[in-house]
This record gives C-alpha cells, structure tokens and sequence, in this order.
C-alpha cells in the first residue's frame, strides 16, 4: 500500500520497515518493539495503534509527496536534503556505502555505466550497486518539492 512512499523515505537516508504480508497485530508488535512510528492508510490498525499508545500517522495513500510531508512535519522535521551517502537502499533499507571492491562492482554493470561513470555505492546488506545517474536530478527535484510543502506546513502552523 505504501511501498513507494517507503522507498522514497529509503532514499532521503529514514530507517524505513516496509512489512507487505503481515498482519496488523505482527505490525503493530514490531513498531512498538522497535520504536517506529508506523505508517498506514487503514483506519482500523490506526485505532489499534492509538489505543495502544504507539506513534503512528493515518496517510491518505494517494499522493506520496502529502504523506511524506505529512510524515515529516509530524516528526517536527522541517526540512530535507539528499546525499548518496546519507541514503539507505531502496531495495532492502540496507546502508550504503561508497564501493568496496570496484573491480567487483564493474563485474556486474553495463559497460555504459562504467564508461560515464566513476563513482559506485553499494548496499551492505543486499550488495545491490547505484551510481549517481539522471535520476539524482530527479530526487533533489522531489527534495526541493518536499521542503516547500514542509514550509508551507509550518506557515500554517504559526497562524
């Protein structure tokens, strides 16, 4: 339901659970377990979650920028930036870090991308490699996005 909105916390360097096939007790437990503010568009584990006093937030699901806007200001975070090393895999919400063996990395890319590029992140967890390609502008654009909405917000807020 909220994959995308997920990923995009990933990118933007969040600790971010994305828990597909589990029920909303199994949910519920590992938010409070682990402390996580739990992200959901069902109105029925949101009162769970209130009653039983865990952070949550009811999203609407049907823009992501509103809900990660909402997400943010709720978090009382005002403002947004990307870095490809404060960003966490998209994939598996693994760390990531600049390329640990090249000669590997470049193994397992398309010839293309290790002739326009020469620096490679990779995922501790799923080993799953990025490199700094035309979707960067895209996500700085998004960054820029988000942090007008979080003005905008707080503009609301203060009056």
């Amino acid at each position: 339901m909220l994959g995308s909105v997920a990923r995009k916390l990933r990118i933007f360097g969040f600790d971010t659970l994305y828990l597909r096939h589990f029920n909303d007790d199994d949910v519920l437990k590992i938010g409070v377990a682990q402390d996580r503010i739990i992200l959901t568009c069902d109105r029925d584990l949101f009162r769970k979650i209130v009653k039983a006093g865990a952070h949550g937030a009811l999203l609407k699901g049907s823009d992501d920028l509103e809900d990660i806007a909402h997400v943010l200001s709720k978090c009382k975070i005002t403002s947004i930036s990307f870095s490809t090393l404060n960003s966490r895999c998209s994939i598996c919400n693994g760390l990531i870090i600049k390329g640990r063996s090249i000669l590997d990395i470049k193994r397992h890319l398309p010839s293309k991308v290790i002739k326009w590029h020469d620096e490679f992140f990779q995922c501790t967890n799923c080993n799953k490699v990025y490199w700094e390609g035309g979707h960067i502008i895209r996500i700085k654009s998004l960054a820029r996005e988000l942090n007008m909405k979080l003005k905008k917000r707080i503009k609301v807020i203060n009056k």
